[in-house]
């Protein structure tokens, strides 16, 4: 399987299709496999680059603390190994965090930017979500009942009704050859409570796309527009789902990142 080693860890990451380069970055507890859904399709157009950030999939590292610095840098060397010429830059919830920072940090080294269902700031009631779901796992509580805890917090009213779609989804964690340790999850999750772009935010240049979900209870509606507001040149867009458009409404979505990045 493709790695490759940049910045001081051993990445993961897979290429598909030909044309301009996209870079897809991940939310906090997904691995590559998050984008299947849209992968196809916008790989008819652009030449796709997903990987697995730190402490997540079959990357490696030296387990060091995951810095807003760090994790735009993991992409940019990424990109430069890959020798791609200033690609377009899509992160989805913590992976949007890592795009704002890379719009902020590296503008020269990238094209159009898109954040979807992110915050510039992690608000208190998301924090605390996400740190009881490591407390349950921190005393070994059945993974059942984790899954049924997340589901509210990250699904929308259609997915939540759909009970064949819960249950793919519950598989898929269940059959992951590569499961994130406990440890690792605190990594990223000490990450996302940290992380504050607020003030960041206001030196992108590029050309930003900012997507939220009405129904979203982790990155509230409200800080996509506040995204917006620090983004001179950026356009906002709602989808009616929650947190996980990227599996909630695949077809919207990809028609809004085609016409963007055409």
């Amino acid at each position: 399987m493709p790695s490759i080693k940049t910045n001081d860890a051993n990445f993961y990451y897979e290429s598909h299709g030909r044309g301009y380069p996209l870079i897809l970055i991940a939310g906090y507890t997904c691995d590559h496999t998050f984008w299947i859904p849209i992968l196809d399709a916008l790989s008819k157009n652009f030449q796709v680059i997903i990987f697995d950030n730190r402490s997540i999939g079959q990357t490696t590292d030296n387990n060091q603390p995951l810095t807003t610095d760090l994790m735009a840098k993991d992409v940019i060397s990424l990109a430069d190994e890959l020798k791609l010429n200033k690609p377009h830059i899509i992160g989805h919830s913590m992976g949007g965090s890592i795009a704002q920072a890379i719009g902020a940090f590296y503008p020269e080294k990238i094209s159009k930017l898109g954040i979807l269902n992110s915050s510039p700031k992690w608000r208190e009631a998301s924090h605390q979500a996400l740190r009881s779901m490591l407390t349950m796992r921190e005393k070994n509580i059945d993974f059942d009942l984790i899954f049924e805890t997340m589901l509210p917090w990250i699904f929308g009213e259609k997915f939540l009704k759909n009970a064949r779609a819960i249950q793919l989804l519950k598989n898929s964690y269940l059959q992951n050859k590569y499961p994130q340790s406990l440890a690792d999850q605190t990594r990223q999750f000490n990450f996302l409570e940290q992380f504050d772009s607020r003030e960041l935010i206001k030196k992108i240049n590029a050309q930003t796309l900012i997507i939220h979900g009405t129904q979203d209870l982790l990155s509230l509606p409200s800080d996509s527009i506040f995204i917006a507001s620090r983004i001179h040149d950026s356009k906002s867009v709602e989808l009616d789902c929650a947190h996980s458009s990227v599996l909630e409404v695949p077809e919207p979505l990809i028609k809004i990142l085609n016409e963007f990045l055409a």
